[in-house]
């Protein structure tokens, strides 16, 4: 259990950023692509609301986990910023430096597994046993009161197609920064 929200969010985001990526119909140039991509997050675009919830349902956690997380997600959303850095074009590729901040869930996720180590007892049910569901629900809460923020840079491939630019699938690593895991 304490690797589900990784997996949870790696798998969410490759689904997310696949999606999000098809959609650029009016980028003309590096710059709108990358904004409209980001802009799909932080305007939480029906599509990518749908691929959020349609990857927690698939979890194994429970229901009141899952809303709980959906909503860690949107607030990330809500609160990541970006800045384009630098862009390299090359004929029909490109490569987009971004500077994101995002809420740093990854300082909570530290937290609890330390906790975790530190008095697993905590976690477990009236049986005297590890109690995934109850780890869980820590982890979340920590996740709830993430506050503040961190800083990566992501290098954004891109490709043109017609004339239109898309954002190329992120890497594992790029989109757990996205995400304040990393």
């Amino acid at each position: 259990m304490k690797n589900v929200i990784k997996k949870l969010l790696v798998v969410a985001c490759v689904m997310l950023l696949f999606t999000g990526c098809s959609c650029a119909v009016n980028d003309n140039n590096t710059e709108e692509a990358v904004e409209t991509f980001f802009e799909k997050y932080r305007a939480k675009d029906d599509n990518v609301i749908e691929q959020l919830k349609d990857t927690i349902m698939n979890e194994d956690i429970t229901d009141d986990q899952k809303e709980k997380y959906e909503e860690l997600m949107e607030k990330q959303y809500d609160q990541f910023a970006y800045v384009i850095k630098d862009k390299k074009e090359e004929d029909d590729s490109a490569t987009v430096t971004v500077e994101i901040t995002v809420l740093n869930y990854r300082s909570a996720i530290n937290e609890a597994e330390e906790e975790l180590k530190n008095n697993p007892e905590k976690f477990n049910n009236d049986e005297g046993n590890f109690s995934e569901e109850k780890y869980m629900d820590y982890k979340i809460e920590k996740m709830k009161d993430v506050t503040d923020t961190t800083t990566h840079e992501i290098d954004l491939s891109l490709t043109k197609n017609a004339g239109i630019w898309t954002v190329e699938e992120l890497s594992s690593d790029d989109i757990m920064k996205l995400h304040g895991l990393y």
